[in-house]
């Protein structure tokens, strides 16, 4: 007897009217996918609210959905579909556009994808259901934001293999004037293969930058301790001149006598910001993958070269790198997958890498430059389905047009001056150093043009100032501070002044100051000049979980002083710069808000972006003030802020809250 194949159906599955209904009803987001083109064959009423649309049955994936290009979806769909195998995952990240109406959303879904099959087994299709968890994600990131208490109490509890980890990789990454740097270092999920992965970023004396992504076979606390042992021999020789074949010898000759570094893989890429030139050795790691300013993709041919320590010579190859062009290295924990080839694991990486390099991958609050994103991306979207190992990545931008030297001349007046300080900030975005190293440097230079101010022109004659600012290529940058008139030794009976170029001197790297002797040669040249030297560096992202994110830049907020009028004594919060340009007002409102001293007076200095030494003068005064008619001066500085470190220096009393 022949069975009618609808009748079947409709006695073991239902009436398909009812199933039709119950699945438009269901409240998860629902979609079944037919053939390599994932077109929609079913989409319930979830999805289609989700979406803001209710075009998609007939359409191939990519083309109801476009806004998914980069997000790795669609790879994920032709995963499923080509090997049959299920994919889940929790909290996926996405940016999407409801309705079509050019506005991206970022919205977070569990997935689950599963294949369709035939009566024969053949993979026909995709089934794939999804749970909106987006709210969810918020509390708990806004939670997370606002509990700095329980970001302590994480680390506090962190496994001493990632603490040690922590401790040994670099915090930071040169700032170089022919090229951009950024990496990401992510722990491996398990604490029991946690260790030895690292990176580093080493300017040479030649005005090269030697990148270098390694692995030490093993985990736990001693692949950590003789990552640190091999990072620091190979960093030596490449710091101190070495030759790159040169310093890989040493490094192999140490992993040969050392046992539990035979066998560590490393790569190593030395790229000249000034002519693109790249010398590179893969020695027993994944090859270089360079991503073109066009988005295309290419891995370094590799140089045939063992791992360190087992009996094979570390050779060099040579490429270039050309401008707007980017290289990645990385560790194999980034590539290696269950049930993939390391061949696929890389093909994947140089498609996301691509994408994240033009800024197709989640554009939505992107981080600005291509190396930040690369090396944040390729890590977020590579790791979602699970990692089992660490996984390291550092990359390298060759910038298009070096940066730029500063070179500013403005009169000694206030109002120049503030142009003079947003000059100097714009130049500094564009190096975006970390806040420490920022912060020096603003500080000491605004001290030498308070240099000048206070000592090279007579009150009330205002002369001319000149701001020098240059990135070498090592990464430190020079300023020149100069002035036209004569010097003014300072006067005696003032007793808070003259601390100021002490103050910079203690925070940078160089400072000197050159003028002539006037009174032996009156008619002979004039004018001061101030030099500053200081390295700067940027920060490198060292993480716990693969969604996280770079910290956003700190702002910088105008001067500004804001009375709090619910106390029961005078007490002010200060926010912004208190310098040369900013000072005398500051002394104004601290005046105004004591009564001229009789009220005592609290200042939160919490906000203070930088306190020079017109600051701290006009805080010595105020408190000598207040002394006078027996009242207090209370400073909050908590530590880490930057004026913590100024009155630490200056040894004017303060409490951190």
């Amino acid at each position: 007897m022949v069975v009618d194949r609808g009748e079947e159906l409709t006695r073991r599955v239902g009436d398909a009217d009812v199933v039709r209904g119950v699945f438009d009803q269901m409240p998860m987001i629902m979609a079944v996918y037919a053939g390599p083109q994932h077109t929609v064959v079913a989409a319930n009423e979830a999805l289609r609210t989700f979406f803001g649309r209710d075009e998609f049955v007939g359409l191939p994936i990519r083309e109801a959905l476009p806004e998914l290009a980069g997000q790795h979806v669609y790879e994920i769909l032709d995963e499923v579909y080509a090997t049959g195998r299920t994919q889940v995952a929790r909290e996926w990240r996405l940016q999407v556009d409801p309705g079509r109406t050019g506005v991206l959303q970022e919205v977070y879904l569990d997935f689950h994808m599963a294949p369709a099959r035939a009566d024969d087994g053949r993979v026909t299709g995709v089934l794939t259901y999804a749970a909106d968890v987006t709210e969810q994600v918020r509390a708990r990131q806004a939670a997370q934001e606002q509990a700095a208490e329980a970001e302590r109490r994480y680390r506090d509890a962190r496994d001493v293999v990632t603490a040690l980890q922590e401790a040994l990789l670099p915090t930071a990454l040169p700032v170089l004037p022919g090229a951009r740097i950024a990496a990401r270092y992510l722990v491996a999920e398990h604490d029991q293969v946690a260790g030895g992965d690292w990176f580093d970023a080493i300017p040479c004396a030649d005005g090269a930058v030697a990148l270098v992504v390694g692995d030490v076979v093993g985990h736990g606390v001693a692949a950590s301790a003789a990552m640190g042992q091999l990072r620091a021999v190979l960093g030596d020789a490449l710091a101190t001149g070495c030759h790159p074949v040169e310093a890989l010898s040493r490094a192999d000759a140490f992993a040969a006598r050392t046992p539990s570094l035979h066998a560590t893989t490393l790569a190593l890429v030395v790229l000249d910001p000034a002519t693109g030139r790249l010398c590179y050795s893969s020695c027993g790691q994944p090859p270089p993958l360079v991503v073109g300013a066009d988005g295309s993709t290419r891995f370094l041919p590799g140089t045939g070269n063992g791992p360190l320590g087992t009996g094979t010579t570390p050779t060099l190859a040579v490429d270039t790198l050309a401008p707007g062009e980017l290289v990645l290295l990385y560790s194999d924990g980034l590539v290696e997958r269950p049930h993939r080839t390391i061949g696929d694991g890389m093909a994947e990486l140089a498609k996301v890498a691509a994408d994240a390099a033009a800024n197709r991958a989640l554009p939505l609050g992107a981080a600005p430059t291509p190396t930040e994103r690369v090396c944040q991306l390729t890590v977020e979207l590579l790791t979602r389905t699970g990692y089992d190992d660490d996984v390291t990545t550092l990359a390298a931008y060759r910038l298009t047009t070096p940066t730029r030297d500063l070179d500013v001349e403005v009169p000694t007046t206030r109002s120049s001056l503030r142009q003079l300080r947003q000059q100097l900030d714009d130049w500094l975005d564009r190096l975006d150093p970390t806040d420490a190293d920022r912060d020096a440097l603003t500080l000491a230079v605004w001290e030498a043009i308070a240099n000048a101010v206070d000592h090279a022109y007579p009150p009330g004659q205002p002369g001319p100032v000149r701001l020098e600012a240059a990135l070498h290529a090592g990464g430190v940058v020079e300023c020149r501070i100069s002035d036209q008139g004569r010097w003014r030794p300072p006067d005696p009976g003032v007793t808070h002044r003259g601390r100021g170029l002490l103050l910079a001197e203690r925070l940078i790297d160089f400072l000197r100051v050159d003028h002539p002797s006037h009174d032996d040669a009156p008619d002979g040249p004039r004018g001061t000049v101030v030099t500053l030297r200081h390295r700067l560096y940027r920060p490198a992202m060292l993480a716990s979980a693969a969604g996280a994110q770079p910290a956003a830049p700190a702002l910088r907020p105008p001067f500004a002083v804001d009375a709090d009028h619910d106390s029961g004594s005078p007490r002010l919060r200060v926010r912004g710069p208190i310098d040369i340009a900013t000072a005398e007002e500051f002394g104004r409102r601290l005046s105004a808000a004591s009564r001229g001293g009789v009220l005592p007076l609290t200042v939160d200095l919490t906000d203070v972006t930088h306190l020079a030494s017109a600051g701290v003068q006009t805080l010595h005064r105020m408190r000598d003030q207040l002394a006078a008619h027996q009242q207090e001066l209370v400073l909050v500085a908590p530590p880490g802020s930057p004026a913590h470190a100024v009155l630490e220096i200056v040894h004017l009393p303060h409490t951190g809250r």
